[in-house]
């Protein structure tokens, strides 16, 4: 897709990157040396001709012309005749003599003998099929030959030809094939208006070229400026921009492009939401080509989803990149996002193909190398950092555990010894053990030794001790931690100022609150103050305001991300706090500084909360309200929100556990444990990778004695001896066995060489 590959080879995949008609051992332009760098020879294979990254998965053409692919593949964008994900190359069936090969959203296309073209996946795919309809084998497209080299999109393909005209096929609902028409066509069509084409680019709707005469032609869609007019524009036939210099190459992106010129320079347009324009947040998006500022000449350039690289015009042919680096697909050694550009580790490279949240390239000599997202095995050294069942190893060195609390990415426990022990993520201090570092195994918290309760909110983690005080420690931006300080603490956790005799405590995303003597006490953002005032920031702690009395008596607390849910001493549900999804349950969506009674709930046993929705047992049945964007509510319908409490579908439980976009409980009868909603990184547990709308079984598991639901990932405390077994997202360590994470370097496909 807009993650293309794009590289010295003549024929290059989506996003392609193109190059300066200048020799790559021109004299270097200057820019720091920061090292060596990583030579891209060194990967596994050296026998690659050339790769393509589509939007979770990679392929690549071997010196034997077969083709290999791997990472998602529900759509079939494989090629192997499965919708099964693989971490390790297979291999695309039926196809030899390929020369070319792109990757889109969810398909993939390869050129072959005579320049004819075949598109494997989700889609339209040129061969006259019906919309959408996946093909996990390669098929002709129709009516295409002498083709040099082919891009994809999210939904849609184009291939330039050796006569120097382009042709497109798939979606073209922003007339993103070129054509003067927003009409999808059985077959390939021609493109209007630019001629001698020598570069192409693709992205999510939008496809550019550079022109015979260094002219860059862009249309389709323009909701950011991505073709260089204001987003007003309205598609239509392709547009020539006038870019100063000449561009020999070009890169497109989710709702950006770049423009390489003859003089080594790139300039950019479009959304700047991850900073992909080379220049600081400030600036949103901007329709108006501008100048990046650039250490060293490009003579090539590629885009992934958010992110840009370019390769200097130096005998290193070393990497530069910018933008998007949540997951370390810049090779940086770090996962901050660069608003200018960085030399990556990269040395020695031939071509550069850059996904959603990962990048590879290819040596001078054939070797391959990937960084980035690994959660479904696009990286492809078979392994991946998403794990759709419960780990089959205990965590080692946790048994006697009495709870379990997970949060964004972190998860912490807490043993019978009254100590806690963190693993995960750590950029906030939230593991408490002194560092700033993430760790995939659990490590102790210093200074706690008497925790009778642990629970954690976004990024900051807290326990109640035995003395009724509670002590917090990570994130602090809005004063969460309740020391009365906007300040992170990683080393030292820090006590709540004024807490005292607490017997509950629960956190939202940036927020904390606690139980004692029946009153509530709120603090961090979102902390109501008055009944007409719901939003305020708190940095100690400041009881909820209870007009009605109907807090005295409360016999549990839970903090959601913008709301607050209890249950009263006559067993019903109150909350308050934003309603904007009707999260508070009281039939509407009006915002409610006051305790406000749970609509057509009684007997609650229960209760949780989380991003905007809330769900809680009565009579041991499952019952749930607020967001559901994701089927978190799970009552089987599609996504639509509620404002009253909706029964789970065929769920008896004894206790709920509310993730970010997932919900689990464990069932009663049986101890097993059921989850619902968002499962794209297999957080559900029921071995797919995809969100359900009612509950599925997590494979495996009985005698669970405690769950807890995170960002994108779950865990549990299981079996005779208490020990802890996770499943989900594992990119920052928070499944705590030591496995896989985000590849924070270079990572050799285990693509082998004929």
């Amino acid at each position: 897709m807009r993650f293309g590959l794009a590289g010295i080879a003549v024929v290059t995949a989506a996003c392609s990157l193109n190059v300066n008609p200048r020799p790559l051992g021109a004299q270097s332009d200057g820019g720091d040396d920061v090292g060596s760098g990583v030579d891209a020879g060194t990967g596994g294979a050296s026998c690659t001709l050339a790769t393509a990254v589509g939007k979770d998965h990679t392929c690549a053409v071997r010196s034997d012309g077969t083709v290999w692919c791997w990472g998602r593949n529900d759509a079939g964008q494989l090629g192997d005749g499965s919708l099964v994900d693989q971490p390790a190359p297979v291999q695309v069936m039926g196809l030899t003599g390929i020369a070319g090969i792109a990757g889109g959203d969810n398909h993939s296309c390869a050129i072959g003998a005579g320049g004819m073209v075949w598109c494997w996946g989700r889609g339209l795919l040129g061969d006259g099929s019906l919309p959408h309809s996946p093909s996990s084998l390669p098929v002709q497209v129709s009516n295409v030959s002498g083709a040099v080299q082919i891009v994809a999109g999210g939904a849609h393909s184009c291939a330039r030809l050796d006569s120097g005209n382009v042709v497109c096929w798939g979606e073209n609902t922003s007339g993103q094939l070129g054509d003067a028409t927003t009409t999808p066509p059985a077959a390939p069509v021609a493109v209007q208006g630019p001629t001698g084409v020598t570069a192409l680019a693709a992205g999510n709707n939008t496809t550019c070229a550079v022109a015979g005469n260094q002219a860059l032609w862009c249309w389709g869609s323009n909701r950011s400026g991505q073709l260089g007019v204001e987003p007003t524009t309205l598609p239509g036939a392709p547009r020539d921009l006038e870019i100063p210099g000449g561009v020999v190459g070009v890169a497109v992106g989710d709702v950006f492009t770049c423009a390489m010129t003859s003089a080594g320079g790139v300039l950019c347009f479009g959304s700047n939401d991850r900073v992909q324009l080379g220049e600081d947040a400030s600036v949103t998006s901007r329709p108006t080509p501008k100048p990046v500022v650039m250490p060293v000449k490009a003579v090539a350039i590629a885009a992934g989803a958010h992110f840009v690289c370019v390769t200097e015009d130096d005998p290193r042919h070393r990497l530069w990149c910018w933008g998007d680096n949540s997951n370390f697909q810049l090779a940086n050694t770090t996962s901050e996002s660069r608003p200018f550009p960085v030399l990556s580790q990269y040395t020695n490279i031939a071509e550069i193909a850059g996904g959603d949240e990962h990048l590879c390239v290819r040596s001078m000599d054939g070797g391959l190398l990937c960084s980035g997202y690994n959660g479904h095995g696009q990286i492809g050294d078979g392994l991946r950092t998403t794990y759709g069942t419960p780990r089959p190893l205990a965590i080692a060195g946790l048994t006697e555990v009495v709870s379990i609390a997970a949060g964004e990415n972190h998860t912490c426990a807490l043993l019978r010894d009254s100590k806690v022990w963190c693993w995960g993520a750590n950029e906030y201090g939230q593991l408490g053990n002194g560092s700033w570092n993430d760790s995939p195994t659990p490590t102790k918290v210093e200074s706690i030794t008497d925790a009778v309760e642990i629970a954690i909110g976004g990024n900051h983690s807290c326990a109640r001790l035995a003395d009724g005080s509670v002590s917090c420690w990570g994130r602090n931006d809005v004063g969460q931690l309740g020391d009365d300080t906007f300040v992170d603490r990683r080393s030292v956790a820090r006590k709540v100022i004024g807490v005292t005799g607490a017997t509950q405590i629960s956190l939202g995303r940036r927020r904390t609150c606690a139980l004692g003597a029946g009153k509530v006490s709120c603090w961090g953002e979102h902390t109501v103050v008055a009944a007409d005032n719901i939003d305020v920031v708190r940095r100690t702690p400041t009881e909820t305001p209870d007009p009605a009395g109907v807090l005295a008596g409360v016999l549990e607390i839970a903090a959601g991300a913008r709301h607050t849910c209890a249950i009263t001493a006559t067993s019903t549900a109150v909350c308050w706090g934003d309603n904007d999804a009707g999260e508070l349950g009281t039939g509407n969506t009006m915002d409610s500084g006051a305790p406000s009674a749970v609509m057509q709930l009684m007997n609650v046993e229960h209760i949780t909360a989380s991003v905007d929705f809330g769900c809680a047992l009565s009579n041991k049945s499952v019952l749930c309200w607020g967001l559901d964007s994701s089927g978190q509510l799970g009552n089987g319908s599609a996504p639509t929100n509620t404002t009253l409490p909706q029964a789970v579908t065929r769920l008896s439980a004894r206790k709920i556990a509310a993730g970010s976009f997932h919900s689990c409980a464990i069932t009663s009868p049986g101890d097993s444990v059921a989850c619902w909603g968002s499962g794209d990184l297999g957080q559900l547990g029921d071995g797919s990778y995809s969100g359900k709308a009612e509950p599925v079984d997590v494979v495996g598991l009985s005698e669970v004695m405690d769950i807890a639901a995170g960002g994108g990932h779950t865990c549990a405390v299981v079996g005779a001896d208490h020990h802890v077994t996770c499943w989900g997202d594992d990119r920052r360590g928070q499944l705590g066995d030591g496995g896989a994470r985000a590849r924070t370097g270079p990572t050799a496909p285990q693509l082998a060489c004929p």
